[in-house]
C-alpha cells in the first residue's frame, strides 16, 4: 500500500509541475497609449464623466505576432522598463490573457487586439451609452 502511495504523490507532482510552468518569452514593446483619465463611467447630458483609474493598452511583438494588451493601474503606475522599444518579458498562461513581468513581479493583462479600437467619443452627442464602463477615443 506504501509503495502505490509514493507512487501516486510523485505522479501527482509531475503532472501539477508540468501544467505550473509556463514558457517565459521575450517581446518587445513596440507602442503604449496611455488613458490617463480612465474609462468613461457615466454621461451627464453630453458630458463625459471619467471615473480616475488609468490603463494602458500596450502593443507588443512577439515572434511574428502582434498583441494588444490592457495593463489595468489604480494608481497611475506605469514601469519604466515597459518604455516602446525595449523588451519585456511575458508568460501566456491560457487564451485571452497574458502575464507582463517587472523584474520579480507577474501582472495579469488581457489581450484585447481588435477589441481595443472599440472606443466612444467623449464628445460625440451620438455617443453609444451602454451599460458599464467605456474607452474613449482621443
Amino acid at each position: 500500500m506504501t509503495s502505490f502511495s509514493v507512487s501516486f504523490v510523485t505522479l501527482l507532482l509531475m503532472t501539477s509541475l508540468g501544467f505550473a510552468t509556463d514558457d517565459v518569452l521575450t517581446a518587445k514593446v513596440v507602442a503604449v497609449k496611455a488613458y490617463e483619465r480612465g474609462r468613461i463611467a457615466y454621461w451627464e447630458g453630453r458630458v463625459a464623466i471619467y471615473d480616475g483609474y488609468p490603463f494602458y493598452d500596450i502593443t507588443l511583438s512577439l515572434g511574428q505576432k502582434k498583441y494588444v494588451v490592457r495593463y489595468e493601474s489604480l494608481t497611475g503606475f506605469y514601469p519604466s522598463s515597459w518604455k516602446v522599444g525595449r523588451e519585456i518579458h511575458v508568460r501566456m498562461p491560457g487564451k485571452g490573457k497574458m502575464y507582463l513581468i517587472d523584474g520579480a513581479e507577474e501582472v495579469l493583462a488581457g489581450i484585447y487586439n481588435a477589441r481595443a479600437q472599440d472606443c466612444v467619443s467623449p464628445t460625440s452627442q451620438y455617443g453609444v451609452r451602454g451599460a458599464g464602463p467605456q474607452v474613449p477615443c482621443d
